[in-house]
């Protein structure tokens, strides 16, 4: 997709734009509804977050989905107000700890994670387990 994108006026992607596996997004969502965790509809938005790593043509389907946790940004910006960079690290502990309970959790739905080692990202991989729901 374009790099030049004014990401001011701009809302993300949803998943489908984004030509995710279907099959792993509804497991991921499915896993979310049962903590009763918000999915993002577009991969900028506050919620788990749902996109791909790499830049990719319109038409061209991913291999895997990233998953990633997302506040608003209205959150930071009041912790920086605040004059506190005590408050703003606890609220990046505490994003990378909803992210890691995030990942397994989606073990424990029957989903291969995996953390990249480069970009740190969590991937989701493959359906390797039955749905929570069996």
């Amino acid at each position: 997709m374009a790099d030049d994108i004014d990401t001011d006026k701009w809302s993300g992607y949803t998943p489908e734009e984004m030509d995710l596996p279907t099959d792993l997004v509804e497991r991921i969502r499915l896993v979310c509804s049962l903590l009763h965790l918000p999915v993002a509809e577009r991969h900028s938005m506050p919620g788990v977050a749902l996109a791909r790593e790499e830049v990719w043509r319109p038409g061209e389907p991913a291999d895997y989905v990233t998953v990633s946790w997302n506040v608003s940004d209205k959150l930071f910006d009041l912790a920086e107000a605040q004059g506190s960079e005590g408050r703003a690290g606890h609220l990046a502990g505490a994003f990378d700890a909803v992210e890691l309970a995030l990942a397994d959790a989606l073990r424990h739905g029957g989903l291969r994670v995996e953390r990249d080692s480069e970009s740190q990202d969590w991937k989701v991989l493959v359906i390797d387990g039955p749905s929570p729901l069996d």
